[in-house]
């Protein structure tokens, strides 16, 4: 039987979850995230958001 350390589980979520984000936010940027309300919302936040850090650089 073949046991990973709970250690490995964690790196390997996370490196799950580091990639789940980076799609994420490259479907923000092209609009490919859906045409619901949320999905609209979402987009406005992240455009407005970004618009802010790149004004506060």
């Amino acid at each position: 039987m073949n046991h990973l350390p709970l250690h490995q589980w964690q790196k390997e979520h996370q490196n799950r979850v580091k990639d789940f984000h980076k799609n994420h936010v490259l479907s923000l940027e092209n609009g490919e995230n859906g045409n619901g309300l949320l999905a609209k919302w979402e987009r406005f936040v992240y455009n407005k958001g970004k618009a802010l850090f790149k004004c506060a650089k």
